[in-house]
């Protein structure tokens, strides 16, 4: 697997690539959430290049190939001093930027254009899914900070920031509901791991009317049960043969590092969310980057609901002129949290109509 070095050698980022196209074609930058290393958007690879479409998938800090988060900066990340945990948070952010540059130059990536139908081609699209979007959003939100030689190099090939079915912690909005597998103390860990990943991948119903109107308050947040009752397919994570799940799981860090992310408190991530979004100054820095929210169809009340919330926040503001950047939010046809396992060809399409 490639490793990428940035900071003067001190920081690794591992990531596998299917390798340059001939001509133009557009460069999926892939981020992956919890407990899954980057193996986990493995399907989608077979169906890169006829999409005209370069991945590389990047394995986070605690993951196989990078480097792994010090104590020092595990104890910033969870520090009680707020200041001190924003400036950490900010700086696994602004630590991607410094891996895409290092991409752009390295790896001599295309910058964007705009093809002869008047759609935009090439570049880099960074997609950060799940819980990745709290580590990652502090790149746009922080980019102001970056070196000006790393901006120069970004500023012509980063094309969009997707955020795929992230929740709500990720945005610093508070939750619909209280309840997560992994936090529910009637189970020891070894059991919630199961249940996590069952209640992650179901397959979910929601009204018509909640999907029409984008309500939060209109979605059913009530526990899924253990085993996930039959939907509309079987939840992803309970259909993989068991070694195939083996195979891209890596669940080490969820009591770590995992564990920090998600407890971040809302106001650090709601700042991240505010200086990314409705911060017209900082949207001056790499200003042609646009942000789209996806959320799945089928996908847990979770996510739709926190896509939900940061569009109605960001309409809020939009109507008083205090928004900084773009922001697209869409709904993925038919996908539940794991497109990228269930429907590798149609995730692939869809992210190219996208953006």
């Amino acid at each position: 697997m490639p490793v990428a070095t940035v900071k003067n050698g001190t920081l690794r980022f591992s990531y596998e690539d299917t390798g340059p196209l001939y001509g133009s074609y557009t460069t999926l930058v892939m981020v992956h959430g919890t407990g899954f290393h980057n193996g986990i958007f493995g399907p989608m690879i077979p169906f890169a290049a006829a999409n005209r479409i370069r991945l590389i998938l990047v394995n986070r800090r605690d993951y196989p190939g990078s480097t792994p988060l010090s104590d020092e900066e595990l104890a910033a990340l969870g520090s009680s001093d707020l200041e001190t945990r924003a400036k950490a948070l900010a700086q696994q952010g602004t630590d991607i930027g410094l891996f895409l540059a290092w991409l752009v130059g390295e790896e001599k990536i295309p910058a964007m254009s705009v093809g002869w139908s008047g759609k935009q081609q090439g570049g880099i699209v960074l997609v950060a899914w799940s819980l990745a979007h709290t580590p990652l959003a502090g790149f746009l939100a922080h980019a102001d900070t970056l070196p000006a030689d790393v901006l120069r190099t970004l500023e012509p090939c980063l094309r969009a920031y997707c955020i795929f079915d992230a929740p709500h912690v990720s945005f610093g909005l508070p939750t619909l509901s209280k309840y997560h597998p992994l936090v529910d103390a009637t189970y020891p860990m070894e059991q919630r791991v199961p249940r996590f990943y069952s209640w992650i991948s179901t397959y979910y119903t929601h009204s018509d009317v909640a999907r029409r109107t984008h309500n939060p308050a209109l979605l059913d947040t009530t526990p899924l049960p253990y085993p996930a009752p039959p939907c509309v397919r079987p939840a992803t994570l309970d259909a993989i043969a068991p070694a195939a799940l083996a195979a891209v799981s890596w669940p080490g860090p969820i009591q770590g590092s995992e564990a920090l992310l998600h407890g971040m408190p809302l106001g650090l991530a709601l700042e991240q969310t505010r200086r990314m979004l409705l911060d017209p100054e900082a949207g001056r820095t790499l200003p042609r980057c646009k942000v789209v929210v996806v959320w799945g169809e089928n996908t847990l009340w979770e996510v739709a609901g926190a896509a939900w919330a940061v569009e109605k926040l960001y309409k809020e503001h939009e109507a008083v002129g205090q928004v900084g950047r773009v922001l697209e939010v869409v709904e993925m046809p038919g996908a539940n949290h794991f497109p990228h396992w269930d429907k590798p060809d149609a995730m692939i399409r869809f992210l190219v109509s996208v953006v």
